[in-house]
């Protein structure tokens, strides 16, 4: 039977998902902590892996906790990207010289 798919393939191949998953909840946790580690986060679009099949009944308690961390963490995230986006506004309001003359910068008062 080749085209049955295999159980213990599927839980393997669920748990490695999970686990990457798992790891990407860390680093967005981690980043909207700390604002720095935002830059290190990857910008490449994110596709589910084809193939799993459906998920093994075991693992599906751990699915849905991973849901839930990922829910809690967008608001956190969302908030870090507005503050961001503020912050860009900011800085490109500052007028910018054309010329070739030496722009310094008050860093004290």
């Amino acid at each position: 039977m080749a085209d049955s798919p295999d159980p213990h393939h599927s839980s393997g191949s669920w748990e490695w998902f999970l686990e990457e998953l798992e790891a990407h909840v860390a680093a967005l946790r981690s980043a909207a902590a700390e604002e720095s580690l935002l830059l290190e986060l990857p910008v490449a679009p994110w596709h589910p892996p084809e193939g799993l099949g459906e998920i093994p009944q075991e693992l599906a308690p751990r699915a849905a906790d991973l849901l839930s961390q990922m829910q809690g963490l967008a608001p956190l995230l969302e908030q870090r990207r507005e503050a961001t986006m503020k912050q860009l506004r900011a800085v490109d309001s500052v007028p910018r010289d054309t010329g070739q003359t030496s722009i310094y910068l008050d860093s004290i008062g």
